[in-house]
């Protein structure tokens, strides 16, 4: 059996280990490119009351050495 491509995909689980407001509601990996990245989304609502998603990336490599918690994104753009 071929080995499955996963270039440019990836999941995205519900976060149930979420604990304060600012952590994501959903994280997973995503490969962009040959490029793994975590990827982490926040439900949001815009000032139109239009729900979406606010996404962030960070390269598994840098991650692996720089631990950090992850926070909510800031100046996130206005969707449509």
């Amino acid at each position: 059996m071929a080995e499955y491509d996963n270039t440019n995909s990836g999941t995205f689980f519900v976060n149930d280990r979420k604990e304060k407001e600012t952590h994501p509601d959903y994280t997973g990996k995503i490969n962009v490119e040959g490029t793994e990245y975590y990827l982490k989304g926040w439900k949001k609502t815009a000032k139109s009351g239009l729900n979406f998603l606010s996404l962030a990336l960070d390269p598994v490599d840098k991650a692996a050495s720089t631990p950090k918690q992850p926070t909510s994104p800031t100046n996130d753009p206005e969707p449509f």
